[in-house]
């Protein structure tokens, strides 16, 4: 049986790529980012803020899957919508004021009992989630279909 680790710590270099963007550098990977248009950017890439929504949709897709093995259901399809709302917030900027997440569940006749437990899981230990929804309104939903 494998042991959860009590303590996880990671670190990531952002380099300026001499325009408007960036890259960031994992352990072998890399992705880019750039400021949005609307900004002054060129858009070329997926902006912080679309980084952030990504970031609560890989950690409550992760979550699921952990817990999906744990409960051991079939799974035909599966999917997540993340979205949000960033305000202007007088002359303090911008703000997120709502994150929103649909969990969109394929499994068996039978199993949908299981698939709503594992949605309700994921909810709960998702620890970005958890940690974004003490300062930002956070909706996580789910929707279960039998195919």
């Amino acid at each position: 049986m494998v042991r959860n680790p009590e303590h996880l710590e990671y670190q990531i270099h952002l380099f300026w790529d001499g325009e408007s963007g960036g890259k960031i550098d994992f352990k072998g990977s890399a992705l880019r980012l750039d400021t949005p248009v609307e900004f002054g950017g060129k858009g070329r890439y997926p902006c912080p803020d679309q980084l952030l929504f990504s970031a609560v949709g890989g950690c409550l897709l992760t979550t699921f899957l952990y817990f999906q093995r744990k409960l051991s259901f079939h799974l035909n399809g599966f999917h997540i919508t993340v979205g949000g709302d960033i305000d202007l917030d007088g002359s303090e900027g911008y703000r997120i004021t709502r994150i929103k997440a649909i969990l969109h569940v394929k499994t068996i006749e039978g199993e949908d009992a299981k698939a709503k437990d594992c949605a309700k899981l994921t909810k709960d230990f998702c620890h970005i989630t958890r940690a974004l929804e003490k300062v930002v309104p956070t909706e996580i939903s789910a929707e279960v279909t039998c195919v």
